[in-house]
């Protein structure tokens, strides 16, 4: 078994990580609370055979490129890759 994930070399040592507040960034926390909600009301869905999170199985909206609040996200979001096979 094995994980491939290609980061370019030094360019994990160029980014300066901050700690801020979530409160600091209105648009954010919204986006953040939306999410939760929504987790939250999909998990108390699985327990009734009849919902839709049970037909559904598990949430999709970051596979399909969908913000928490239900906006698209960024244009160029992909959710496959064409990579090359091994030579």
């Amino acid at each position: 078994m094995c994980h491939i994930f290609p980061v370019s070399r030094g360019g994990l040592e160029a980014v300066t990580p901050q700690m801020r507040k979530l409160s600091e960034n209105p648009e954010l926390e919204g986006e953040c609370k939306a999410w939760s909600d929504s987790r939250n009301s999909f998990n108390k869905g699985l327990n009734d055979p009849n919902s839709d999170a049970v037909r559904e199985k598990w949430q999709k909206s970051y596979f399909r490129g969908v913000c928490p609040a239900g906006r698209n996200g960024p244009e160029d979001h992909r959710s496959r890759l064409k990579l090359k096979p091994f030579g």
